[in-house]
């Protein structure tokens, strides 16, 4: 009798070999040797392997590389990144739902999909105006149904890290901010704000494709 096998999950696959291009190019550019990427499979990703490594962590990992210096080249034939800034914010937040876990496949090729379904545009370089704002809008409305919860969930993380080693002054110093950005509003602008200082708190790696989604230093 022949057994079935588990059907394969596509982005554990395409993530075991982004992170193992990572490792190759960030030995080239860096020095990083056996022991370090172990380190970092290790401390990153909760695992001493990509085997058995979860997806969540992976993405870690290679948020955590691509901060080091990696960069992910483009496939041939892949949809180009748009690149204006209203562009980049439907990205940012596009790769932010991934991150949250409420979009599977954060690839160009399944934003362009959304877009097209929400905005009746085959590009987002093609988005303008009250296009780009509907999308940029829905996005965030789509994240406030999981961040909130993401939020009070790094807040109780970082709460029982303290507990267990008092944080240092700097992740104190973030935890706080995290608080005052949701003493400031409840919306998604003070949400995300409060999101990224909590990872920071605990030493978790934040693509900096995200960082679009910053806001203004007078909208604080």
């Amino acid at each position: 009798m022949t057994v079935a096998k588990a059907p394969t999950n596509p982005r554990r696959a395409a993530l075991i070999k982004l992170i193992q291009v990572a490792r190759r190019d960030l030995g080239r550019q860096c020095g990083l040797d056996e022991l370090a990427y172990r380190d970092i499979l290790r401390t990153i990703g909760k695992s001493e392997s990509l085997a058995a490594m979860s997806v969540p962590n992976m993405e870690l990992v290679l948020a955590h590389m691509k901060a080091k210096g990696f960069v992910v080249r483009p496939k041939a034939g892949d949809r180009p990144q748009a690149l204006n800034p209203d562009a980049s914010k439907v990205r940012a937040l596009w790769l932010f739902l991934h991150a949250l876990g409420e979009v599977r496949d954060p690839s160009e090729k399944a934003l362009a999909a959304y877009v097209k379904r929400i905005a009746k545009v085959d590009d987002l370089r093609w988005a303008r105006g009250r296009v780009v704002e509907t999308l940029i809008e829905t996005l965030k409305k789509w994240a406030m149904r999981r961040l909130p919860e993401a939020v009070a969930a790094l807040r109780a993380e970082v709460l029982m890290a303290h507990r267990a080693v008092p944080l240092n002054s700097d992740q104190a110093e973030l935890a706080m901010q995290a608080q005052r950005c949701l003493n400031r509003g409840q919306g998604f602008d003070m949400h995300w704000q409060a999101w990224e200082y909590l990872s920071k708190a605990l030493d978790r790696p934040i693509s900096t494709e995200m960082d679009a989604l910053k806001v203004e230093e007078g909208l604080q």
